[in-house]
């Protein structure tokens, strides 16, 4: 079935992964023309950044010693006349071992957002009295040491007898958030503060030419109606991704609410949810 898609559009010829991390030495670059690469790349529309995954293969102990915690590492995968970015973020863990005497796996774990460090206030940080919403989102993702991609709040709350910050910084963030009447999440390792029914137009149609595997299932649950997509590997693909969709189940216009992208040796795929 995905062989037959896949010859129905030239475009799904000819997987392409990109791996970079930063290190303290400049950069290592990785890809399948040369090594064997796995990875599992989540995404959704919630406040917490996903934890996701790259397993490369025979890596040399040199090179391994090279890969350190809190670098920076993003992934670019697709084919080889459309291929895009996955995700970036900061390496949390690397660890190597032997799937057999032959196959040496190095796995790194790392959590999507490049600049993003969990801080706890050592005191409470007072605004006084009128100070608005935006004035207070500015200042906590300044703290949090976040550039976001798009600030964009329906509704400014004014705080009349001020707003104090205690504990978690990011806790206080996402309540300010709230009040605003917007949502906080992450877009291919970017935070985004915008309204939860916002997306991204890809201007991008998924069909079988273009790579859909089986009729989207249908769902409905406390978050909204919507499908299950299962198509082959789609960078476009991401939360608040805007897309259309044509098939025998479902046809129109759908915002993507979480997701995954993987390839593990044999599969080279994108499932998520659409509502």
């Amino acid at each position: 079935m995905i062989t037959v898609i896949a010859m129905a559009n030239t475009l799904l010829f000819g997987r392409v992964i990109k791996v970079t991390i930063n290190t303290s030495d400049g950069y290592l670059n990785f890809n399948n023309d040369d090594l064997e690469i796995h990875f599992e790349i989540n995404f959704d529309d919630d406040e917490k950044p996903n934890v996701n995954t790259v397993s490369i293969y025979n890596l040399t102990k040199t090179t391994i010693g090279r890969i350190k915690k809190e670098q920076k590492i993003s992934v670019t995968a697709g084919y080889k006349a459309d291929y895009g970015l996955l995700v970036e973020g900061k390496i949390a863990g690397i660890k190597t071992s032997y799937e057999n005497e032959i196959d040496k796996l190095t796995k790194i774990t790392f959590a999507e957002g490049t600049s993003y460090t969990s801080k706890k206030t050592p005191k409470a940080i007072t605004f006084r009295k009128g100070t608005t919403g935006k004035q207070i989102i500015s200042k906590l993702t300044g703290l949090l040491g976040i550039k976001p991609a798009t600030v964009s709040i329906p509704k400014n709350k004014v705080y009349k007898s001020g707003y104090k910050v205690t504990g978690q910084i990011e806790n206080n963030l996402v309540e300010v958030v709230k009040d605003c009447g917007a949502s906080m999440y992450w877009r291919r390792g970017r935070m985004v503060i915008r309204s939860i029914k916002t997306g991204d137009d890809e201007r991008f149609t998924l069909s079988e030419d273009t790579g859909l595997i089986e009729p989207p299932e249908s769902f409905d649950d406390d978050n909204g109606k919507g499908y299950t997509v299962r198509c082959l590997l789609q960078h476009r693909i991401t939360t608040a991704s805007i897309i259309q969709l044509k098939s025998s189940t479902a046809n129109g216009t759908f915002r993507v609410r979480s997701g995954k992208h993987y390839c593990d040796g044999s599969d080279f795929l994108s499932e998520f949810e659409v509502i």
